[in-house]
C-alpha cells in the first residue's frame, strides 16, 4: 500500500497563468508542477482548481501547507485556505536560491541577477555578494517587455507561440523595430510585413526589441550582476534569450523548472513556516474542490471614479458568504454604505451633428471624360496589414457592376496575399476578357503597384491613398455623404466632406479603436470573432472598458473578467470602448455631417454599430452601413477601383504586365544595409523587390540622390545600379 507524501504546496497565480509546485520536508521536489494558462478555462478560480487537482493527482499527495503568491494571491488565498502570501520578488528570489543551493543548476553556485518576464509584467532582482536582494523592480504599465506581447505578434503573424523562438533563431538578420512601446512594436511589425521582409527577422527583430524595453525600463541605469538567471513564462523563448544574450554579452541561464520558479519559492516558504512551529495545522480546505464560488457586480458611489466592483462568493446552502470586495482605486470602495447596485450615471458623449445637407456637391476627383469605358473591366487591391482585399468592376458608364469583391488574409506575408489577390480577380474575369486598369491602395498598395505594372504616372494602374480610395466608394454609393468612417483590422480614419474639399484623420499608432483589439479579445476568451457580436448584445449593463490604448484595454477586460464580469458585458463594454475612443481620438474637433457612411471590417460586427447609433444618437438612415457585407469590407478596394476606371476615362491606358506574367514570375524581397560607393551616407533596412531575380523596386531610402529604393524603377539605368548595390553589399 502506498504511503501518502507530505508535500509544502507553492502556487503562483498570475495575470495569465497558474503555476503549482510543491516540496517535502528535505526540500526535494514532490509530485510533477503544473504550469497552465488561465484561458484554457472558463475563469481563474477553475483554472486554480484544475492545475492543484492536476497537481495532487501526479503523486500520492498529503498537503501539509500552502503559500500563495502573484497578482491573485489575496483572492485565491481565501478560497483554497491558504496559510500565507507572499510578494513575487519574494517567492522568485527564494526559488531560485533553492534551485541553486540544492544543485539543479551545474557549476553555478551563487546568484547574480534574475531576469523575470510573464504574461503581463516583468521584473528584475539583482543580488550582492552575500546573495541578498539589493534591487528590484517591475514594470506593469507596458506590455512590450512581457508575454503578452510575443502572444499577440504570434497571432499576428499566424504562428503557434512555442515556434517564435525557433523561427527567430533562423533568421540572417534582425529587423529593427522600435522597442518603447506594444504599439510601436506592432505597427514596425506590421509595416515590415507590408514590406514583404522575412518573417524569421521580424521576429528575431521583436525579441531584440523586447530586449531593449526590459533594459531600459526595467533594469534602468543599474548593473546586472553575474549569473544572470531568466524565469517566467517568456524564458521558453529561445529568441528571447539569444536576445538578451546578444545585448548583454554574457551568457543568461534558463535554470531548469524556469516557468514555476515562483511558485516553487512559496513551497520553501510555506515549509519554512511550518518547521520552525510547534503546531502544523493547515489552512488548506480540504473541500475545496467541491466548494461553489460565484461572484457578482457591485459599483462605487464613494466618489467620482466610479468604480466597478467585483464581490466573490461562497455559496454554503441556502446562503451566500461575500468573501470580499475588489476593484476600486481608494478607501472609500471598502465601505458598505458605498457600495450600491447600479452604477453611478453615465455622461453620453456629446458630439456635434449636422443634419442640414451640404450646399455644394461634395468633391469630384475625377476630371471631365475624354473617352467611354463602358463595358470595360476594373480591378482594385486594397492591402492591409490584416486582409487583402480585392474587387473587380465591370464599366456600365456612369455606374458600374460589381463582378467580384472579397478578402485573403495577409498572415503577415504581403507578397503572398498580393499574388493571392490576383489569383482571385483572374478567376472571376470573364473568358477572353482584359482588364483596362488596376488601381491599389493600403499599407501594401505600393507593393502591389509596384508587382502589377511598369509604370508610375500617366496610366491607369492607380495607386491612391486610402483616403480617396475610401471617399471615391463612398461618394459613389451615397452621393451626399457628409462623413465616412472606417474602422479596419489595425488602423482607422475619418473622412469628413467639406464644400473646399476632405478633412480627414488617422490612426494606424493604437490598436485601441481598430478590428485587432476585437480579434485578440475574441481569442483570449476562445469565442469565435463570428460569435462576438452575439454574445455582446445579450448585456444589459455594458462594462466600462478603459479604451485609450489596446494593451491596457486588454488587461482590463482580464482584470475584470478575473473578478466576475460577464462575458457579454464585457464585450459590449468593448464595443462601446472602441467607439469612444474613435470618436476622441480620431473625431476630436471635427463636426460630423449626415449621413455618415461606415466602412471597413470592424462595422461589419452589429455591437460595434449599435455602440455608434447608439452613441451619436442617430437612425439607420443617418449611421449608414450597406447590407451587403462586400460594399463594406472592400470599400477600399472598390474605390480603387474606381479611381482606375476614371483614370481610363481620362486617356491613361493600363501597363498591367498580365495575370500569366505576374503569377508565374517568382517575388521575394531582400533587406540590407546599402553602402553604395558613390554616396556618402549609409542607408539601414533597405528593401529591394526582386522579380525573377531582377530589382524592380526598392524602398525605405528616404531622398535617395541616386534613385535607389524610392519605389518602382522605371530605366535601366537605375536597375544597373541597384544590381551594382546587391553585388557590393558587405
Amino acid at each position: 500500500m502506498n504511503m501518502t507524501i507530505k508535500s509544502y504546496i507553492g502556487v503562483d497565480i498570475g495575470s495569465a497563468t497558474a503555476k503549482v509546485m510543491g516540496i517535502d520536508e528535505e526540500g526535494n521536489i514532490i509530485g510533477k508542477p503544473v504550469y497552465i494558462r488561465h484561458d484554457e478555462h472558463p475563469s481563474q478560480v477553475d483554472a486554480l482548481k484544475y492545475a492543484f487537482q492536476t497537481y495532487l493527482q501526479s503523486d500520492d499527495i498529503e498537503v501539509a501547507g500552502v503559500g500563495l503568491t502573484g497578482s491573485g494571491r489575496e483572492l485565491n488565498s481565501k478560497i483554497i485556505g491558504g496559510d500565507l502570501t507572499r510578494t513575487e520578488i519574494f517567492a522568485h528570489s527564494i526559488g531560485i536560491k533553492h534551485l541553486v543551493d540544492h544543485g539543479f543548476v551545474p557549476s553555478v553556485d551563487k546568484v547574480g541577477s534574475i531576469i523575470e518576464i510573464g504574461g503581463q509584467d516583468a521584473k528584475v532582482i539583482i543580488f550582492d555578494e552575500n546573495g541578498f536582494p539589493t534591487f528590484f523592480n517591475m514594470n506593469t504599465i507596458c506590455s512590450a517587455g512581457t508575454g503578452e506581447f510575443l502572444k499577440q505578434l504570434a497571432d499576428d503573424a499566424g504562428i503557434p507561440l512555442r515556434d517564435f523562438g525557433p523561427i527567430a533563431l533562423q533568421a540572417n538578420r534582425a529587423s529593427r523595430i522600435d522597442a518603447t512601446c506594444t504599439v510601436f512594436s506592432k505597427r514596425d511589425f506590421r509595416h515590415l510585413t507590408q514590406k514583404g521582409v522575412p518573417l524569421s527577422d521580424r521576429l528575431a527583430g521583436v525579441c531584440m526589441a523586447m530586449a531593449n524595453n526590459y533594459l531600459l525600463n526595467v533594469v534602468k541605469d543599474y548593473t546586472l550582476h553575474q549569473p544572470i538567471f531568466f524565469q517566467g513564462g517568456v524564458a521558453f523563448n529561445s529568441g528571447v534569450k539569444w536576445a538578451f544574450e546578444n545585448r548583454l554579452k554574457t551568457k543568461v541561464i534558463v535554470p531548469p523548472y524556469h516557468d514555476v520558479v515562483g511558485a516553487l519559492g512559496m513551497a520553501v516558504i510555506v515549509r519554512d513556516h511550518f518547521l520552525g512551529l510547534e503546531t502544523m495545522a493547515t489552512s488548506y480546505k480540504d473541500d475545496f474542490f467541491e466548494r461553489v464560488y460565484e461572484s457578482q457586480i457591485r459599483f462605487c458611489h464613494g466618489c467620482q471614479n466610479a468604480c466597478e466592483l467585483t464581490q466573490p462568493l461562497e455559496k454554503k446552502e441556502e446562503n451566500i458568504v461575500i468573501l470580499d470586495t475588489l476593484g476600486g482605486r481608494c478607501e472609500g470602495s471598502r465601505q458598505p454604505k458605498n457600495v450600491k447596485d447600479t452604477p453611478q450615471s453615465l455622461s453620453n458623449v456629446h458630439i456635434p451633428v449636422l443634419r442640414e445637407a451640404r450646399t455644394t456637391p461634395g468633391l469630384s476627383i475625377f476630371a471631365s471624360r475624354s473617352r467611354s469605358s463602358m463595358g470595360r473591366y476594373f480591378a482594385g487591391i486594397d492591402g492591409g496589414s490584416r486582409g487583402t482585399k480585392y474587387a473587380l468592376l465591370k464599366s456600365l458608364g456612369d455606374r458600374v457592376e460589381i463582378m467580384a469583391s472579397g478578402s485573403v488574409d495577409t498572415s503577415g506575408d504581403a507578397l503572398g496575399a498580393i499574388l493571392k489577390a490576383l489569383e482571385k480577380i483572374a478567376s472571376v474575369l470573364p473568358e477572353g476578357a482584359e482588364l483596362s486598369g488596376i488601381g491599389t491602395t493600403g499599407s501594401a498598395g505600393e507593393l502591389a503597384r509596384d508587382i502589377i505594372t511598369r509604370r508610375t504616372s500617366h496610366t491607369a494602374d492607380v495607386k491612391s491613398t486610402e483616403i480617396i480610395a475610401h471617399y471615391a466608394w463612398a461618394s459613389y454609393m451615397v452621393p451626399e455623404v457628409g462623413v465616412i468612417m472606417d474602422i479596419g483590422g489595425n488602423d482607422a480614419k475619418i473622412i469628413v466632406v467639406k464644400e473646399n474639399g476632405l478633412d480627414f484623420a488617422m490612426n494606424d499608432k493604437c490598436a485601441a479603436g481598430s478590428g485587432s483589439f476585437i480579434e485578440s479579445v475574441s481569442r483570449r476568451f476562445e469565442v469565435p470573432i463570428d460569435q462576438f457580436a452575439d454574445v455582446a448584445l445579450h448585456s444589459t449593463e455594458p462594462a466600462r472598458i478603459a479604451g485609450r490604448c489596446a494593451v491596457f484595454g486588454e488587461s482590463d477586460m482580464i482584470h475584470k473578467s478575473r473578478m466576475g464580469f460577464p462575458t457579454h458585458d464585457l464585450f459590449m463594454g468593448l464595443a462601446y470602448s472602441i467607439c469612444r475612443t474613435y470618436l476622441s481620438d480620431i473625431g476630436k474637433g471635427k463636426v460630423l455631417r449626415i449621413p455618415i457612411v461606415a466602412q471597413g471590417g470592424t462595422f461589419l460586427n452589429k455591437a460595434i454599430q449599435e455602440a455608434f447609433r447608439k452613441t451619436l444618437q442617430l437612425s439607420e438612415e443617418e449611421f449608414i452601413i450597406f447590407e451587403d457585407n462586400r460594399l463594406v469590407l472592400g470599400a477600399g478596394a472598390l474605390g480603387a477601383a474606381l479611381i482606375s476606371k476614371g483614370t481610363f476615362e481620362q486617356g491613361h491606358d493600363s501597363h498591367f504586365k498580365g495575370f500569366e506574367s505576374i503569377l508565374s514570375s517568382t517575388y521575394v524581397t531582400v533587406t540590407t544595409t546599402c553602402f553604395h560607393h558613390e554616396c556618402p551616407r549609409i542607408c539601414h533596412d533597405v528593401v529591394a523587390l526582386l522579380e525573377n531575380g531582377q530589382p524592380i523596386a526598392g524602398y525605405k531610402s528616404i531622398d535617395c540622390d541616386f534613385g535607389m529604393f524610392d519605389g518602382l524603377i522605371t530605366e535601366d539605368r537605375d536597375r544597373q545600379k541597384v544590381n551594382q548595390w546587391l553585388q557590393g553589399v558587405r
